[in-house]
């Protein structure tokens, strides 16, 4: 024998190589002792939170487990996607997977913490995956493939009961998803008749049927609002106060929604009851405001400019409350040339007991109009978000034909408005009123 020989003779016997599952540790060997080493201790603690091998012994499972690859997910990262083909069992080794039922990003979600699998329905019917799985944190799956399941690990005593108990949960866990998405479903669809019937309400509070006067004619007003949401916090309203007194108001209370409306309904009510004891209109602010301010813990405001035409005279007598300048053509009636009002100025309504509110006015002509409208308007903005501006407000109007009657003043706002947005979606409520003066009405002689 020569010397290569008796060093090929001393050499011990090697060990067959195994797949690397650094993570997981080395496989086992068939027929060879196990060695304890510290990748195997892991591997053994991984089998013992593994709810599929529940009370299975791990040196059963260990010598499969070690040849299934491990896989690394970052937060985020999508495992697996509907109508994707899945042959393999996942197991959460660390992190946390959630399954999506509808987006990958979706609110509603089922949790798989450490020890959790996921894909074993489609291991079992052959079908494509139904949900989203999502690495919800930095995590780690092994990955068990179809024949290794079927052909290893099934056969062991217990793994298929567990793989029942799996199932079981997670069609519970579904099942609790669906009802609790249908429970908030109903209470939506509840919602959404509620804000029905807010805002036909709302509607109902408003004036809205034209010609408003009809056996007036020494008036024309037209008016309309469109809000942004089911209900809104914009209003407008008109109604004499005595033969010869109109009373006109807009109003704009912050915020959105069924806060905004409900602040709007106390604000109307609270001005008409005030309007109607035939005060300023200065006045009637003050003690709106006042009357608004008592109990307004949440600190809600409007905004308010209201006037008195009287309908024998022509004189407008006004006010306002923090609101947007009307605009008038009653400084140049040949050109209808409107113009912006400068009214004096006051805090909004709701805020500060005991402010006062100053008095202005001036007299219309016959033919003269006022045109009154809200932030909506002004503030309108166009894919691009430029708004639609008090300058192009200013520029419509004085484009309109002299002549026009309050509703052709406020329609030709509202399609230039329309044109001007183009299809975007509205961020506030748009609201304008038209008052337009006839002359005063000459009563018959008697004999």
């Amino acid at each position: 024998m020569n010397q290569q020989q008796r060093g090929t003779d001393r050499r011990k016997p090697q060990t067959p190589a195994t797949p690397d599952t650094s993570a997981a540790g080395p496989a086992v060997a068939p027929g060879l002792p196990e060695r304890r080493s510290g990748s195997d201790r892991r591997l053994r603690g991984y089998i013992a939170q593994m709810l599929i091998f529940a009370g299975v012994p791990p040196e059963e499972v260990a010598p499969i487990l070690a040849r299934c690859p491990l896989r690394r997910l970052a937060a985020g990262e999508i495992l697996l996607t509907p109508g994707q083909q899945n042959h393999a069992i996942q197991v959460l080794i660390t992190g946390e997977l959630r399954i999506h039922l509808n987006t990958s990003d979706s609110a509603d979600f089922i949790s798989i913490g450490p020890g959790g699998c996921i894909g074993e329905l489609s291991i079992i019917d052959g079908k494509p995956v139904s949900a989203f799985v999502v690495a919800g944190t930095d995590s780690r799956v092994m990955l068990i493939d179809a024949q290794t399941f079927w052909d290893e690990l099934i056969p062991l005593p217990g793994v298929a009961r567990n793989l029942l108990r799996v199932l079981s949960d997670r069609m519970r866990q579904n099942n609790e998803l669906i009802i609790n998405r249908l429970a908030d479903r109903l209470k939506l669809e509840h919602l959404e008749r509620e804000l029905q019937t807010a805002s036909r309400i709302q509607a109902s509070m408003l004036p809205s049927r034209f010609p408003l006067f009809p056996d007036r004619a020494d008036i024309d007003l037209y008016a309309m609002m469109e809000a942004a949401k089911e209900v809104g916090g914009d209003f407008y309203d008109a109604f004499f106060i005595s033969p010869d007194k109109l009373f006109v108001a807009i109003g704009d209370v912050a915020g959105k929604g069924v806060p905004a409306a409900l602040f709007m309904a106390r604000s109307m009510t609270q001005m008409r009851m005030v309007a109607l004891r035939d005060l300023a209109p200065g006045e009637i602010l003050t003690r709106v405001n006042d009357a608004l301010c008592e109990g307004n813990d949440s600190g809600m405001f409007v905004t308010v400019f209201c006037a008195v035409l009287d309908t024998a005279t022509g004189e407008l007598a006004y006010s306002n409350g923090g609101h947007n300048p009307p605009l008038s053509n009653s400084g140049n009636l040949a050109s209808a040339g409107f113009d912006y009002m400068r009214p004096p100025r006051g805090l909004v309504l709701g805020i500060a007991e005991g402010a006062a509110y100053g008095l202005a006015s001036l007299r219309l002509a016959p033919g003269q109009s006022v045109l009154l409208y809200t932030d909506g308007v002004t503030e309108a903005s166009n894919p691009d978000q430029a708004l639609y501006s008090d300058e192009r407000l200013l520029e419509t109007l004085r484009a309109v034909p002299a002549g026009s009657d309050a509703r052709q003043i406020v329609e030709a706002v509202r399609a230039d408005v329309r044109t001007f947005v183009d299809g975007a979606e509205a961020s506030d409520d748009i609201t304008m009123l038209a008052l337009t003066y006839l002359g005063p009405v000459l009563q018959p002689r008697t004999s």
